[in-house]
């Protein structure tokens, strides 16, 4: 073929070629791209689904039902008007931008604080307003659409995937609460202090027990190692313990520790109520809210005898009041600090155990100063340093700008000797030490959406069952995961598009608007009083005749009993600011004899629109 018969195949072939692809573009083209993107819709629904499901669904219930949070499942959301639809979408944006204010919804945008980017937050808003699929329902047999049955199917697997655990008194809290074994081990080692750093490669001794008589050797192959870390990783204290209480157990070279029931099989932990000795010489590590007269019930002992033991340390504190529980030094006289840049004398104070106006009376400076760093700042007299963790005497010496010596002096201290955040009281001899532990109804709580009955159908259990500590149970298929934060969104994070809950409310198709307070109360007493929960309402039905809500009032007499019945939502009666009773759900019902003249204010802690008035003569 010659050069000139080439170049025209080449050239036909060229226009061919343009052709073929401008005849795809104009017949597939049209067709592939509403396909495409209808896919990128699904996909972006489908992860607001997950998205919903792990962050969404404490608030707003499983199916977007609503709870503490409004119903996001609803259809003013599934309108797909193309005028509602962009403002619905922008009302779902701006509110998870920014949350609102006033409300338990915080902002979701990672910028303002929350933990979604903005290609999330869509993937929510795709899920809250796609349209319902006429081909599809729900199992209350609702029409609904992909998105939202994928929801229930994501949380519903991480409900599978929670394991609850029973908490209590397990033997190894016990004896790290009680310092069981840390004295035995420092007798078979030398007397090393429960906290010194061991040499790497050091060889401890363990003491013997059912499982090891003759004892075992530990060595030391990690940094920062210590006989208490010890003690609680090869479960020292535990078999002490069990050996004490004739407890059986197996614990193996590897340090696997479990207690067996009477057919040898492991079980979790003892049953509350159980009652164990501990050994001669144990003592307590104070917990924050301790009393003398709590620490004696649960140890089978009398808060005197308690008390005679740690006179020195707790003086003439009465069996009733808190013990204190942080660690403190005497500081002596002369002491003083050098402020940092960016404290405040609230934070010095808090650290010293005063008020911030006695370091400002102590300097002559106004308890709001501004601290630059550097400052100089003598110490009241009531001064004591709160003891932190690695805390020694030298270094709050040096911290305080007085000698190691006059320190340990003050504290009957060596300067040699460890200090500790904990507070320890000596235990007289302890035979009667009681088990606590968690009931089902406890437990509950710490979830929402979930209650005492069940969960214990979703482990074929009673209610009212008796649960060993430790033991596991798996959560209800409808949980909403862990229970709501109940922190209030202060509306600081984009003021220019916060929402307070008084604009939100009256927004088309949101809800009802913010009712005021009835004035006086009604002229008609009844007889006959229900108040029944919507979204973010409470309805009030006197006698058969339902009031408008969030606006209802009634005149009763004292005696009266009155009916509540939770219908939507996650909700709290509330009764002139003081919350009866536990949370109150969809499902649940309740009554309340008001035998008290007076005005009654309800309201709910998650909702503050909700309103209803009761008068009692």
């Amino acid at each position: 073929m010659n050069t000139h018969k080439q170049i025209v195949l080449i050239v036909a072939l060229s226009f061919l070629f343009v052709g073929a692809c401008a005849a795809y573009s104009a017949i597939d083209l049209p067709l592939r791209s509403p396909r495409q993107s209808a896919y990128f819709q699904s996909e972006s629904i489908d992860r607001g689904a997950l998205l919903f499901a792990n962050n969404c669904r404490t608030c707003h219930g499983i199916k977007g039902q609503g709870g503490v949070g409004l119903p996001l499942n609803k259809p003013d959301f599934k309108n797909q008007d193309p005028l509602i639809l962009v403002a619905n979408q922008a009302l779902i944006h701006t509110t998870l931008f920014c949350g609102r204010a006033g409300t338990l919804m915080p902002p979701w945008l990672n910028t303002n604080g929350g933990s979604l980017n903005t290609e999330q937050i869509q993937h929510l808003i795709d899920l809250i307003t796609a349209p319902v699929d006429p081909n599809l329902k729900d199992d209350e047999g609702n029409p609904t659409n992909a998105g939202w049955l994928k929801a229930v199917e994501y949380a519903q697997n991480l409900n599978r995937a929670v394991t609850v655990i029973v908490g209590g008194d397990g033997l190894d809290a016990i004896a790290k609460t009680h310092q069981i074994g840390l004295q035995q081990l420092a007798d078979l080692n030398g007397g090393a202090g429960p906290n010194d750093i061991l040499p790497h490669d050091m060889i401890v001794k363990l003491p013997p027990n059912q499982a090891f008589p003759n004892g075992r050797d530990y060595k030391v192959l990690s940094t920062n190692e210590t006989l208490s870390k010890i003690a609680d990783s090869q479960h020292v204290g535990a078999a002490i313990l069990a050996d004490l209480n004739n407890l059986p157990y197996s614990l193996d070279a590897k340090a696997n520790f479990s207690l067996l029931g009477q057919d040898g099989a492991p079980i979790p932990g003892l049953f509350p109520g159980d009652k164990l000795a501990l050994p001669d010489g144990a003592n307590y590590i104070v917990k924050a809210g301790d009393t003398l007269d709590s620490i004696a019930t649960q140890h089978g002992l009398t808060a005197a005898s308690i008390h005679s033991l740690n006179t020195a340390r707790i003086g003439a504190l009465q069996s009733t009041d808190p013990v204190d529980a942080e660690g403190k030094l005497k500081l002596p006289a002369g002491s003083f600090v050098i402020a940092k840049a960016g404290q405040t004398l609230a934070v010095i104070a808090t650290a010293h155990a005063v008020k911030p106006e006695d370091i400002a009376t102590a300097n002559n400076i106004a308890v709001d100063v501004q601290l630059s760093g550097g400052e100089k700042l003598l110490l009241s007299a009531s001064a004591q340093w709160v003891i932190q963790r690695g805390d020694t005497i030298q270094s709050v010496a040096l911290a305080n700008g007085v000698s190691a010596d006059a320190l340990a002096q003050a504290n009957n201290l060596k300067v040699t000797d460890p200090i500790s955040p904990d507070v320890v009281l000596k235990l007289p001899k302890v035979n009667q030490f009681t088990i606590t532990g968690q009931t089902l109804d406890d437990i509950a709580k710490a979830y929402s959406n979930v209650t005492a009955d069940s969960l214990g159908a979703a482990n074929s259990v009673p209610a009212n069952a008796v649960l060993r500590v430790a033991q596991t149970l798996k959560l209800p298929a409808d949980a909403w995961g862990s229970a709501p934060a109940t922190f209030i969104n202060p509306g600081t994070a984009c003021v220019q598009n916060a929402i307070p809950q008084s604009t939100f409310q009256t927004l088309p198709g949101v809800s009802t608007p913010v009712a005021a307070a009835p004035v006086g109360a009604p002229t008609t007493v009844s007889t006959s009083v229900t108040l029944s929960t919507g979204p973010t309402d409470w309805i009030l039905t006197a006698d058969g005749t339902a009031q408008d809500s969030n606006k209802g009032s009634v005149l009763i007499n004292k005696g009266t009993v009155v009916n509540f019945v939770g219908k939507t939502g996650l909700h709290t009666i509330t009764l002139n600011g003081q919350k009866n009773g536990d949370n109150f759900n969809a499902g649940d019902t309740r009554t309340i004899t008001f035998n008290t003249s007076g005005t009654f204010k309800l309201t709910c802690d998650f909702h503050p629109n909700m309103l209803a008035y009761i008068y009692v003569q």
